[in-house]
């Protein structure tokens, strides 16, 4: 019973493992690909040409017309040769995850028939693992079902008994669907999993985060040649750059992590638009703007990670509040979020990626510094990952704009106000003389229009002026 379970919820873990191919079918919709194709029967190709001219010609317009054509013609050769992949990606990554040797093997053997077609490295009959013969009919099955009701399940079932699936299990099924579908709500099915999980309860340990951090990092690279290692390398810049900042070990690991998870929501997006050329529409920049936001709502359904999944969410936005998916300013960004989003800008520049080269580490640099000039990130997140990927410090930080004219000293001074110093304790600390902290204390009131300690403090706020305090 614990094998089934868990490997039903691990069916699809290797689906990044065959996107490339999805892609050419789908005319780089691997999204709809996968839900299509889902349905299948391999062995048949009446039924294959079916789904081919009623689903996915209808996805590939003119401009892809000739693509489509191009992934029907080898979609013979090529789904099997995808299915495999995915059936071994799933194999590896489930075990990293923590499943068992026998759950692994189901994994291998998850697209497997039971009269040994399409799929002849597998084995076949009874030489197939029992809990993948039982999983993939159940969950072909469930699709019918959900398109159709229990009739159209039933008759595919019946149809395919002896042929894709295990006779004696498709007979089983028969017997008993309506008290199986019947059963089914129409509640949440997250609590309804969580409530069916066999006893023991498997748990994660906290030494094993980091592994399950490093699955998912390589389960989201294996989508695309141009992100392959890319997690892994923003979660080695941004633990090293957390740690040239002084952050401790516990923040610096919880960095690491979220680096290794920031991009999950990117399965969401169709392969398409991570390999478009040209500019995006407004549709697909869309469907970009919104991957921040399904890495953090799919970690954070797991307590351990939530910490992770905070930081991973916002690992697009800006100081000045022009990123996504929230557009957050720079006060409610914690410098843990300020640090991933420099991470993976550095990285990202100094990849590859379908509308331009790899830029290289002083092109990098400069278009970091033109981003902290612009106020969009943090001087000293920027600092720390140019430290930690052996590039020269920043050049200049103290020759930045600040806010209505604000000159570096009335800076000095209202981040001191914003740590509660009164003027006798500022200009011990600038070792300057009282009165001339009184003078800038005027002046910077003046330039950002406050009367109060308490209003200077929320203009602090507001723009990111915010200084710690000295350790």
């Amino acid at each position: 019973m614990s094998d089934v379970y868990y490997l039903a919820l691990l069916y699809h873990m290797g689906c990044t493992g065959a996107v490339a191919a999805q892609s050419r079918l789908g005319g780089g919709d691997d999204i709809n690909v996968r839900r299509w194709m889902s349905e299948a029967d391999y062995a048949d190709r009446p039924e294959l040409m079916r789904i081919v001219v009623s689903r996915l010609a209808g996805q590939w317009g003119l401009s892809g017309l000739a693509q489509g054509v191009a992934g029907l013609a080898t979609a013979g050769r090529d789904m099997p040769e995808a299915l495999a992949n995915i059936a071994e990606a799933a194999a590896r990554l489930s075990q990293r995850l923590g499943a068992s040797p026998r759950v692994a093997e189901a994994l291998s053997h998850a697209y497997g028939r039971w009269d040994g077609k399409v799929f002849t490295s597998l084995p076949s009959a009874e030489g197939l693992s029992p809990a993948a013969r039982l999983v993939h009919l159940v969950h072909v099955a469930q699709i019918y079902h959900q398109a159709g009701g229990r009739e159209v399940a039933d008759a595919v079932v019946r149809q395919r008994s002896g042929t894709e699936f295990d006779p004696e299990l498709a007979r089983l099924w028969l017997q008993n669907s309506h008290d199986l579908l019947r059963a089914l709500s129409l509640d949440s099915v997250w609590d309804r999993v969580l409530g069916a999980e066999p006893e023991p309860y498997r748990r994660v340990g906290p030494s094993h985060l980091d592994e399950i951090s490093r699955a998912l990092a390589d389960f989201v690279d294996l989508a695309s040649p141009f992100t392959r290692g890319h997690s892994t390398s923003v979660a080695r810049l941004a633990e090293a750059a957390a740690l040239s900042a002084g952050l401790g070990a516990e923040d610096a690991a919880t960095v690491r992590r979220a680096a290794q998870v920031h991009d999950l929501g990117m399965v969401s997006v169709p392969n398409r638009i991570w390999i478009k050329r040209g500019p995006l529409n407004q549709s697909e920049w869309e469907r970009v703007r919104l991957h921040p936001y399904h890495t953090q709502r799919i970690l954070s359904l797991a307590a351990p990670l939530r910490a992770s999944a905070t930081i991973a969410g916002l690992h697009h936005e800006r100081l000045d509040g022009s990123g996504y998916h929230v557009g957050l300013p720079a006060n409610a960004l914690p410098f843990t979020a300020r640090l991933l989003a420099v991470a993976e800008i550095y990285q990202s520049m100094s990849e590859d990626r379908a509308w331009r080269p790899a830029l290289k580490p002083e092109g990098v640099t400069r278009q970091l510094q033109d981003e902290v000039a612009a106020r969009r990130l943090d001087p000293r997140a920027v600092e720390s990952v140019l430290v930690a990927a052996g590039q020269p410090r920043l050049k200049g930080r103290s020759s930045q704009v600040w806010p209505v004219g604000l000159t570096d000293r009335e800076v000095d001074v209202l981040k001191a106000i914003t740590r509660g110093l009164a003027n006798k304790q500022i200009a011990r600390e600038l070792h300057v003389s009282q009165a001339t902290v009184h003078t800038h204390v005027i002046n910077l009131y003046g330039k950002i229009g406050v009367n109060t300690r308490a209003g200077a403090t929320l203009f602090a706020f507001e723009h990111d002026l915010i200084a710690p305090s000295p350790q």
